[in-house]
């Protein structure tokens, strides 16, 4: 007989698996389900991390070309600073290193439809999320408009007064097709702008994740954020003393990021020479940009890649116990084909025609997990894309559809998977004895073997990586339950905030600083309020500030300190329940613009700069990046430090007076008794907006819903139900896979059983050996585990940076004993039925 060709032996193995497949349902079911959850875990951590790291953000191809340009300080390594619009000009315009330069810088804006009113007293003001960008910003980044046309170099110019923006796709298809929005009127803090162009559904501005509904020219910098106005960006002028733009570059072909910034040197000595007054030390900066930051310093993205590593090790993990479990289903199912494999190869088959049969059935069983996951990894990350809109104050985008990378990781995983559960056991079922195997009940191996039989080394194997994730997830969900019921260093019970942004309706400061003053007074005045203030930021925000500050004198650490600045007015300490621990709190009069230049500080600063002297009647100076003085304060009083995120430890802080550093946007608290927040809410609403034209109420809530929408806390608790569904998943798998084991382990001494009972043992004492087996197998695996656990909990604390203790006794000691219960029970229900076992049946002759 001729060899049959290889596509004909494929053929037919395929066939043959794909009947083997039909004729156990139940055993493809379970292998389909549990593949489907392993890979379906390293699909969806893999989706996310592929969207927000590692896809494209510019479909045109530009991403690989495209550069942040950085203004630093030669003196001060760590200093970085915006760029100015006249810098950015200059450098556009004389540089011989990048094709094409662009600028960009945020704003926040108030959204509404021309000739709608402004005012609509029972609803918070709609937010959108607008860039302001350089004319060239579209044609530099090779993105065609979908309908109409880009930014002209007038439009551009910080003085033109363009009332013209761009739309996104998203935000167009809420008035019809992109041809028919061209020219429509939206009304943007209170001014009236056309849409001039679309841009196409897939361009959602240079980073990943935060997308922008709007872009504007600087021109309309002037008519977004008024000229008086210190906005969360300042708006784009002429004046050099303005940086407020942040600078991208497209480098030239074969062009790297370090010869750019050879070439880049002496254009900023020629700066420094022409502008000593702003461009003193400055050096220019080439680095890629940061996918997870925005800002005026270069950013890596080691730290979001270490944690999307880690991410990945956890789900692999997953998908090992699924892979040693389904090993040990392979195994099991082998005994009840022991005669039909012992059968081919006394007929003549090879061994290794056998194995490619087995590795075949064990293909198309993970092919098949895998297109599941495929749609488990879309849907989980669906679900997560949704849940953290919710939480964002701006539009979140995140393309979790699978594309080709997605694709090759579920492929990998397919093929690993299968060499995993299916290689080594097929190897192992092509060897059995072939005069044993052919009697009906001989058992899978007839020759006793010395040594750990391999199908408890994989038991025990999958317990090791159960007890690893279940540890973790434990470690996760105490850390989360820490974070959830945390308070920032003062009380949160009582606290209502109420978030106001006069540069929404276009009020312009002295005004605004009148009505501020006033919402605050009729706050104060109502039956309830005990105490009531205002803040530029709250504590666990998504928005903070930053100054440098200076001190001078004998025993004082002069080096600039960056703090959290906040502006504050009188009875703000009191309005969170924050004790003054040394001085005094800001006066009324202290809120006059001409009022003497006083400052309160944290314990933090005190500890930094004063070495944790008294630093009452002490001068500061605000410095700018440059280290040019901005102001001298005072400072009258101390208080304790607060938290602002819960992933870091808290820093040092200074507080400022309202009236004298004015904000656009300000938050009232008031602090009322603790259980009447949800009556107080509507009261506090009215006094705010009972004005004919009312500061814009962006957001009023309770300081606990505060804190839970911070992403501090979301991300902890979304990576504790991360982890715990992981821990959850594993211990399922390694339960079941232990309960397989044992019940296969108590059908194989059947005989033998019935023989010890037959010879006087006590069921009791049969039932305790094979208790003792199940927990030698267990303990094996929990030792391995515990050790593998402490580890990853450190390599995770590292990596995601979260805080984590390795060294949690009381939580080791829960999940460890959680996943011994579970896997005791599991050995105890199969021993159980060896007490029913009759020695008569057992010893009757085959």
């Amino acid at each position: 007989m001729g060899m049959v060709p290889l596509d004909v032996a494929l053929g037919q193995d395929l066939r043959f698996a794909l009947r083997m497949l039909r004729k156990a349902p139940g055993f493809t079911a379970a292998a389909v389900l549990i593949l489907a959850i392993g890979i379906g875990a390293n699909g969806a951590i893999f989706s996310l991390i592929n969207a927000a790291l590692l896809r494209p953000v510019i479909a045109t191809g530009v991403d690989d070309a495209l550069v942040g340009v950085y203004s630093g300080d030669r003196t001060r390594p760590d200093i970085f600073r915006p760029f100015s619009y006249p810098e950015y000009v200059d450098l556009r315009d004389r540089n011989d290193v990048f094709t094409h330069v662009i600028a960009e810088g945020g704003v926040r804006t108030g959204l509404t439809e021309a000739g709608q009113t402004p005012r609509v007293s029972t609803m918070l003001t709609p937010r959108v999320s607008t860039m302001l960008v350089s004319s060239n910003y579209f044609s530099a980044l090779e993105v065609p408009l979908i309908a109409g046309r880009a930014f002209t170099r007038d439009e551009e110019h910080p003085l033109a007064n363009a009332a013209v923006v761009v739309a996104s796709a998203r935000l167009a298809s809420r008035y019809g097709i992109a041809s028919a929005v061209i020219g429509r009127r939206l009304v943007l803090n209170n001014r009236e702008f056309t849409i001039v162009g679309v841009a196409p559904e897939w361009f959602h501005g240079t980073m990943p994740v935060m997308s922008s509904d709007l872009w504007a020219p600087f021109g309309a910098s002037r008519l977004l954020v008024p000229a008086d106005q210190r906005g969360y960006v300042p708006p784009a002028s002429l004046d050099r003393a303005t940086p407020a733009l942040l600078l991208a570059g497209i480098l030239k072909p074969g062009l790297s990021e370090r010869e750019a910034q050879a070439r880049l040197a002496p254009l900023a000595e020629a700066f420094a020479a022409a502008y000593p007054e702003y461009n003193k030390n400055q050096q220019l900066r080439v680095q890629a940009r940061s996918r997870t930051t925005r800002g005026a310093a270069p950013r890596s993205d080691t730290a979001a890649l270490a944690g999307a590593g880690v991410l990945m090790a956890i789900a692999g993990m997953v998908l090992g116990v699924a892979c040693l479990n389904l090993a040990n289903m392979v195994l099991a199912r082998g005994g009840a084909r022991r005669q039909e494999i012992a059968v081919r190869l006394a007929l003549g088959g090879s061994r290794l025609r056998i194995v490619r049969q087995l590795v075949i059935e064990g293909l198309l069983f993970s092919i098949i997990g895998g297109a599941a996951a495929l749609l488990m990894s879309w849907w989980v990350g669906t679900m997560f894309v949704t849940a953290l809109s919710r939480l964002a104050s701006m539009t979140i985008v995140l393309d979790v559809s699978p594309d080709a990378r997605v694709i090759a990781i579920v492929a990998g995983a397919i093929i690993l998977s299968t060499v995993v559960f299916s290689l080594g056991p097929a190897w192992r079922l092509s060897r059995p004895e072939l005069a044993n195997a052919l009697k009906p009940s001989a058992p899978l191996e007839a020759r006793r073997r010395r040594g750990i039989p391999l199908t408890s080394l994989l038991v025990a194997g999958q317990i090791a990586l159960s007890v690893t994730l279940v540890i973790t997830a434990g470690v996760f969900i105490r850390a989360g339950a820490r974070a959830a019921s945390s308070e920032p260093g003062f009380p949160l019970a009582g606290g209502l905030v109420a978030e106001m942004d006069a540069a929404l309706a276009g009020i312009d400061a002295m005004q605004a600083r009148d009505q501020y003053a006033a919402a605050l007074t009729r706050v104060r005045a109502l039956p309830g309020v005990r105490a009531a203030s205002l803040a530029s930021i709250v504590p666990l925000g998504d928005v903070d500030e930053g100054r440098l500050v200076r001190a001078d004198g004998e025993g004082v650490d002069t080096t600039p300190l960056f703090t959290t600045s906040t502006v504050i007015g009188s009875d703000y300490f009191s309005s969170i329940g924050l004790p003054i621990i040394a001085g005094r709190d800001f006066t009324a009069a202290e809120e006059s613009v001409s009022a003497a230049p006083v400052a309160i500080v944290d314990r933090a600063f005190v500890d930094r700069v004063f070495g944790g002297g008294n630093p009452i009647g002490r001068t500061v100076h605000l410095v700018d990046f440059d280290g040019n003085l901005d102001d001298s304060l005072q400072i009258v009083g101390v208080v304790p430090t607060v938290r602002d995120d819960i992933l870091e430890a808290p820093g040092p802080h200074f507080y400022v007076p309202f009236s004298r550093s004015y904000r656009v946007g300000m938050t009232l608290h008031a602090s009322v008794e603790p259980g009447s927040e949800a009556r107080m809410m509507e009261s506090i609403r009215r006094a705010i907006q009972s004005e004919a034209r009312p500061l814009p109420l962006v957001s009023l809530r309770t300081l606990t819903e505060h804190r839970d929408r911070s992403p501090g806390l979301w991300i902890v608790i979304f990576s504790a139900r991360l982890f715990a569904a992981f821990g959850l998943i594993a211990l399922v798998l390694a339960t079941a896979g232990v309960y397989g084991l044992r019940a296969y382990l108590v059908e194989r001494k059947t005989r033998e059983i019935g023989i010890r009972v037959a010879l006087g043992a006590t069921r009791r004492r049969i039932v305790e050996q094979l208790l003792r087996e199940g927990a030698a197998l267990t303990a094996g695996g929990l030792v391995v585990g515990l050790f593998v656990a402490a580890g990853l909990v450190q390599v995770i604390q590292a990596g995601l940076g979260m805080d984590v203790s390795a060294g949690d006794p009381a939580t080791f000691a829960i999940a460890a004993t959680v996943s011994v219960v579970t896997t005791i029970a599991a050995s105890y229900i199969p021993a159980r039925r060896a007490l029913r076992v009759d020695p008569v049946v057992a010893l009757r002759p085959e």
